[in-house]
């Protein structure tokens, strides 16, 4: 007599509704915790972990994308020259926070450099054509608006800076205005009288806000403001040494120099050694961002640690939590001061 086996019971297919039934928590939480895009506490990231592990939860990234009608696509887009994105170290580190990030979270990052001259007509049907899931937006030189009217109320986006105050779009960025304050402090507290900057793209508001912790500074310490003092630079190295050698070329008369980041910083310095004044003996130079270059030079270069890769992975973490639904918000990243040579007193 033959024998039937009973067959056995078919096992559920696991989900993220399944962990987070296991964990006791929400899906969303489930998902911040696998994405990394909020804080979660410590209890119920053990749980969530625990259940992952218990049903061995691989998420498919591209079944997923699918079902919800996604390309898996996440741009990062900036308005810059040549010069500014290939030398600038600032630029390298920002992307490589952003991209590893984003492909950590089993999407494609996707960079577009977008020169100065573009329409945005022509930008944004590219964007629409292209299916892009979401968008991160750095270093617009023009009016924030054009984001507000042209882009697709479906795309997820995320501005790398506050860019002029969208009420629409989220930002992350860095204490640029306390970055500037920090700087023109520790000029004033190293005895330098009379102190110049030369900002960054005043077009920026990352150029506007350092500008602002410059003329704080000034104020509080009782020190005159002018526009003699005040030169316009656009973050790159040559346009800093051009303004340098104007500076002295008409004898203006300065012992400190607040550079708006250190490429112009190197700028500086290197127009006045070539011109045979002591960097810091005569004039001591402050930078913005503590890229490897700031390290590297010699002198090296005192300046403003903004934490560059972060910034760029927690406007991907922004993004991400976006498509995964949940709402989130402004974030503002701290800077601190790093002394070097380049503005060291002395004897």
């Amino acid at each position: 007599m033959a024998t039937t086996r009973k067959a056995k019971p078919a096992k559920p297919d696991v989900t993220i509704d399944l962990v987070a039934k296991a964990a006791g928590v929400s899906r969303a939480t489930v998902s911040r915790v696998m994405n990394g895009t909020a804080k979660v506490s410590p209890e119920r990231e053990r749980a969530v972990k625990k259940a992952i592990a218990q049903y061995k939860f691989t998420p498919n990234a591209t079944a997923r994308r699918l079902a919800g009608g996604r390309s898996g696509l996440v741009a990062l887009l900036m308005e810059e020259s040549s010069e500014e994105f290939f030398l600038n170290p600032f630029w390298g580190l920002v992307v490589q926070g952003f991209s590893s990030t984003i492909a950590d979270a089993g999407l494609h990052p996707l960079l577009l450099i977008r020169p100065k001259t573009g329409t945005d007509d022509s930008l944004f049907s590219t964007l629409r054509a292209g299916q892009v899931d979401g968008l991160a937006i750095f270093s617009w030189h023009r009016s924030i608006k054009t984001f507000e009217k042209l882009l697709d109320p479906k795309m997820a986006v995320v501005f790398g800076g506050d860019l002029g105050g969208s009420k629409k779009f989220p930002f992350v960025d860095v204490d640029n205005v306390k970055g500037g304050l920090l700087a023109t402090r520790h000029l004033i507290d190293q005895g330098c009288k009379n102190i110049v900057t030369i900002t960054g793209d005043l077009k920026l508001q990352s150029g506007r806000d350092r500008l602002e912790g410059f003329e704080r500074a000034m104020l509080e310490a009782g020190r005159p403001l002018n526009d003699s003092i005040i030169i316009q630079g656009d973050y790159s190295q040559s346009k800093a040494e051009d303004l340098a050698r104007e500076l002295l070329k008409k004898k203006v008369k300065f012992d400190g120099v607040f550079a708006g980041n250190d490429q112009s910083a190197l700028g500086v310095i290197n127009v006045l050694l070539q011109n045979s004044i002591s960097v810091p003996g005569d004039v001591k130079v402050v930078g913005f961002d503590d890229s490897p270059i700031a390290s590297r030079n010699q002198p090296s270069i005192t300046t403003i640690y903004q934490p560059m890769r972060e910034l760029g992975s927690e406007v991907a973490k922004s993004l991400i939590a976006i498509l995964n639904g949940e709402e989130v918000e402004e974030k503002l990243l701290d800077v601190k001061l790093i002394k070097r040579d380049s503005s060291s007193k002395t004897k």
